[in-house]
């Protein structure tokens, strides 16, 4: 593991020497302002007064570009506490191997004076796994905002009017505690055993996979609110899921276009001191078999509380975030009241699902930084809906833990980032399950290079 990690250190340094040192000189919307990438983020993705202004404004702030393109590449080493169970099957491939994970490109930028949009389309290196186990490399739309807004005085108060179509219910938001852009920002992208149930519906489980339709209005730079409806991305919004495969079942299928998201927050920014205190959430009413898109529905309703708080000055940076976000899950398409117990498990009427996260993170001189965070999700008792193959007696989703991650930033477009994920509890036991295994046994170590140009 240290001569992998030595490695990748030398060829990020490297890469790091051979890179421009201008940052205005990179990224679309820095291009477009003729600003510097930390006017808008802290440490990317994260956002600043400023950098919601400009996504709140429809990213038509500045001057109209030629070219509205940038591009974005990641390498990374993932290491696992324990790569193998009481079999001898190993958990994952690839461990402490250097790996080119993502390469992004981004059309990014105004379109017109009240026109503007962030698309962006990513290749993954080991996308996917075939059969025999090798990994290929695959590629699709990712993230998609595009807006048009327009600004009126209020009660002799600025009002930012707009209509969004994006592909990722809150992906529109400019808060980093919503979960599109929540963090951790970054995360291994080799296939890692994760926990069977780790988030609710709208914790990227319609990610590119949707097409939303809303408008919102930014009133006196206090107060947020948008309606948004949601649909498949299919037919003549077929584009914004490109590079999915929604015949195999491994798209949720959403019923009708009427599935209504929502977001109302305030926010109050004084000298370097910014707040923010909202809720959002989503209904959504979704097909039983994702392949068979008629029948009854179950209805998923997520109801989220969050809040915000940053300090910027030179040379320190802190933010802290916490979002709590609870699922009600009516499985009255697959629920039926005459099944048995004793014969075999049901499944309940309703269940719910509860996941809460909250992180700090420091950053110095814009260059060094750290976060600590928490998460947990817990949940009902349901034998069939929170089934996890057998590997806890447990039918619950709860899982805990912890993510500490350590940031070098030699400039705002270049980031290497050491994260450690660590499991208290996993999936409704902190106990030995049938392989083997205790909940740390899969805590992981992630080594990533970041860089945007």
């Amino acid at each position: 593991m240290y001569q992998t990690i030595r490695k990748i250190l030398f060829l990020t340094f490297v890469g790091l020497a051979l890179t421009p040192s201008v940052s205005m000189a990179v990224p679309s919307f820095a291009r477009q302002t003729g600003m510097d990438c930390a006017a808008c983020h802290t440490s990317f993705p994260e956002l600043t007064p400023f950098g919601r202004e400009f996504k709140l404004n429809g990213y038509t702030l500045g001057e109209r570009q030629w070219l509205p393109v940038a591009a974005m590449a990641q390498f990374s080493v993932t290491s696992i506490a324990k790569n193998h169970d009481n079999t001898g099957t190993r958990l994952m491939a690839r461990e402490n191997d250097p790996q080119f994970d993502v390469l992004a490109l981004f059309a990014a930028g105004k379109l017109t004076d009240n026109l503007g949009m962030f698309v962006q389309w990513t290749y993954s290196n080991n996308g996917a796994q075939n059969a025999d186990g090798k990994f290929v490399g695959h590629s699709g739309l990712d993230n998609t905002d595009i807006r048009l807004v327009t600004t009126h005085d209020i009660f002799g108060k600025n009002t930012v009017f707009g209509l969004n179509l994006n592909n990722n219910p809150s992906v529109q938001d400019v808060w980093n505690t919503t979960p599109a852009w929540g963090f951790p920002y970054n995360g291994p992208n080799l296939p890692i055993p994760g926990p069977a149930f780790s988030g609710s519906l709208i914790e990227g489980g319609l990610s590119q996979q949707a097409a939303g339709l809303g408008a919102y209005f930014w009133y006196d730079r206090h107060l947020y609110g948008e309606l948004s409806f949601y649909g498949n991305a299919n037919k003549f919004f077929r584009v914004l899921s490109a590079g999915q495969n929604g015949h195999d079942g491994s798209i949720t299928q959403l019923d009708g276009r009427n599935n209504p998201y929502w977001r109302l927050a305030w926010n109050e920014d004084w000298g370097s001191h910014s707040l923010m205190v909202g809720t959002y959430g989503m209904q959504a009413d979704l097909f039983d078999d994702p392949v068979i898109h008629s029948g009854p529905t179950n209805r998923i309703t997520d109801t989220a509380l969050d809040a915000q708080y940053q300090f910027l000055s030179d040379p320190h940076i802190f933010t802290a975030q916490v979002t709590y976000i609870h699922e009600k899950q009516d499985n009255k398409a697959g629920f039926d009241p005459a099944c048995d117990p004793s014969a075999g498990p049901c499944l309940n009427a309703r269940d719910y699902l509860n996941t809460f996260k909250a992180k700090a993170s420091y950053l110095y001189n814009r260059k060094y930084g750290g976060s600590l965070a928490y998460f947990n999700t817990t949940g009902s008792n349901d034998p069939v809906k929170f089934d996890n193959g057998g590997v806890n007696p447990v039918t619950k989703p709860d899982t805990q833990g912890y993510v500490i991650q350590l940031d070098y930033n030699p400039w705002t477009f270049a980031r290497l980032s050491l994260q450690y994920t660590g499991y208290t509890k996993w999936d409704g036991s902190r106990q030995v399950d049938t392989l083997g295994l205790k909940p740390s046994d899969r805590n992981t170590l992630f080594l990533n290079t970041w860089f945007a140009f």
